[in-house]
């Protein structure tokens, strides 16, 4: 699970900080994993728009920041669901009171020391501990490498002291910085919805340059394709004659 939540902040950034061209263009952009087998994920993105495609294409995401809403869309099957931002934050409170009453219990036939360990976990999980802030270093290393045929400088991203990602970015992708305010925006918006305190991962706040390479959590995800162009409105809407479905996770909220 946590290897996918990175990958997504990883596609997320990278996608939004592709569109470093002009507002009123999209792009087409690929990249891949070192994870076995092989990931490739397919990116669209208008304003406002993300679409990702992960693998074999069996399912893929699409992202409407304008309607706040998220699609997960099966092809095989014809189905799709969707989940407003709202309900999202209803998932995860839900969620968060489930697991505490979850705790409570395992509390009361548990040992001292378990229940050291209970009560740390509890709060480390309670809004307080999530949004503890980390304390995030950025280090230039000054090395230098192309990658996919970009000149890259190298960064070591550091929280509490330890190195968790390495990004190899690029000044040559034209005016990154105008894209920092949409990306802002979106991890915010995001990181309200889930309860997250510090947003998703922000070193791209002091990064100058656009990320051709990510390592993190033992995977390497490097973009292989970029293509500036507009995308048609057609690629971030739910294809006609598919049913929808509830998701999972709010069938649990309702009941």
């Amino acid at each position: 699970m946590k290897r996918r939540q990175l990958k997504l902040w990883a596609s997320l950034a990278i996608s939004v900080a592709a569109c470093s061209m002009a507002l009123s263009q999209g792009f087409y952009a690929e990249s891949s994993s070192s994870d076995e087998p092989e990931q490739v994920t397919t990116i669209y993105y208008m304003p406002k728009m993300l679409k990702t495609i992960d693998g074999n294409g069996s399912s893929f995401t699409i992202f409407r920041f304008d309607k706040e809403t998220m699609y997960t869309i099966k092809p095989e099957e014809r189905t799709y669901t969707a989940v407003t931002f709202d309900e999202m934050k209803a998932m995860m409170t839900k969620a968060r009171a489930g697991m505490d009453e979850f705790m409570a219990k395992q509390l009361e036939s548990a040992t001292p020391e378990e229940k050291e360990r209970i009560k740390e976990s509890m709060a480390m999980m309670s809004p307080q501990g999530a949004s503890r802030q980390p304390v995030q270093q950025v280090v230039a290393t000054g090395e230098h490498k192309t990658i996919s045929g970009y000149a890259c400088e190298k960064y070591i991203v550091k929280r509490d002291g330890k190195e968790v990602e390495t990004i190899w970015a690029t000044k040559n992708v034209g005016e990154f910085k105008s894209m920092k305010r949409d990306l802002q925006d979106i991890s915010d918006r995001l990181a309200s919805t889930l309860g997250i305190k510090n947003g998703v991962d922000g070193w791209y706040k002091e990064i100058d340059g656009f990320p051709i390479q990510t390592e993190s959590d033992g995977s390497v995800e490097t973009v292989t394709k970029l293509q500036r162009k507009s995308i048609p409105l057609s690629e971030f809407e739910v294809p006609a004659g598919y049913t929808k479905e509830e998701d999972e996770m709010m069938e649990n909220i309702e009941e």
